[in-house]
């Protein structure tokens, strides 16, 4: 799940099927790193937001909190694969070399 704010817009939550995690968090750093970032935002809505009914056997693995004017992000999962670990890992270091203050909460 994705809890993003967007230079003056209000937050926006955004649930994203875990299939399609590493491709929404590739795009989520091009996205912050364009100065195009709020365009991008109905793309990405359109792209990965999960708009099937979410069922009582769903289950929230993560969270990505992003306030893009404060350039800070949290990245919390839990229950998740040693590949997907190392993949969550390395796109942290990506973002903080745009300049994002990343906390990194990996069980």
């Amino acid at each position: 799940m994705y809890n993003m704010t967007l230079s003056e817009g209000h937050p926006s939550t955004i649930c994203v099927e875990m299939s399609r995690f590493n491709d929404s968090l590739n795009f989520l750093f091009e996205m912050l790193g364009s100065e195009y970032v709020n365009e991008y935002m109905d793309d990405f809505i359109r792209d990965f937001a999960r708009t099937d009914e979410i069922m009582p056997e769903d289950k929230t693995l993560g969270f990505v909190v992003v306030n893009m004017n404060k350039k800070k992000m949290t990245l919390a999962f839990n229950r998740i694969s040693d590949e997907l670990k190392q993949f969550i890992r390395d796109k942290t270091a990506a973002f903080r070399s745009l300049g994002y203050d990343v906390e990194l909460d990996i069980e």
